[in-house]
Order: structure tokens, then sequence, then C-alpha cells
């Protein structure tokens, strides 16, 4: 496991949660449930993220971390911090509405080729 399987399983969560999020008044709290449930609670798997990411050992807001809890704590709250940027960057990114989406779709549906080379619109 490592940082980078976490952060690609928040975005995915993100997408598949759009509409929710877009639709709730504190999308915010639901951003955190998300980061907060890919956090891993095994100190194993908690142990093998910092072997493959050092900077984990590494808290930015000194205030969230409680030292006399230890270093999977410390590691714990380093990846809650970075999911939680990812979380936010992905939300920020989604687009404005699903009707564009689904435009683009049918666009390159229609301009789709048989084999012949002959665009299958001209064909109807």
């Amino acid at each position: 496991m490592n940082i980078h399987e976490l952060e690609k399983g928040v975005i995915e969560e993100i997408n598949e949660r759009s509409c929710e999020l877009k639709e709730s008044d504190y999308p915010s709290d639901l951003l955190f449930e998300i980061a907060d449930s890919f956090i891993p609670i095994f100190n194993h798997e908690l142990a093998s993220c910092l072997a493959n990411n050092p900077d984990l050992a590494f808290v930015d807001d000194e205030g969230l971390v409680d030292v006399s809890k230890g270093i999977y704590h410390i590691i714990a709250v380093a990846i809650f911090e970075r999911l939680i940027q990812v979380a936010h960057g992905a939300f920020e990114n989604l687009p404005e509405n699903d009707e564009t989406e689904e435009k683009d779709l049918i666009s390159l549906i229609a301009n789709i080729c048989d084999p012949s080379g002959k665009n299958l619109r001209e064909i109807s």
C-alpha cells in the first residue's frame, strides 16, 4: 500500500459521488469523510505507506498532532493531510454539469467510422 494508491482511491470516490457532493450544502464535510475513510487503520499499512513515502513522517500543521500518541498517529495525520488536499482538488475539478459530458459522448459516438471508413452519421 502506498499514498498514491490512497490518493487514486479518494479521487475515484469523489468522481463516483460527484452528484451528492454538488448537491450538498456542506461538501467539505463529505470531503473530510471520504479522505478519512481511506486512512489505513493497521499499523503495518501505515508503516508501508511511510516506507514508500518518507515525507509522511512529517506533518504540516503541528496543531493536528499529539506526538505522545506515537509515530503511527503522526503517519495517519500526514496521510489525512495529503488525502484532504487531493479531495479538495478533485472536487474543484469536477465538471460544472453532467450535460456537457453527455453531449461530448454523443458527439464522439456520432463520429465513429465503420470499417469501410464511412461516418455512421452519413450512412443513416
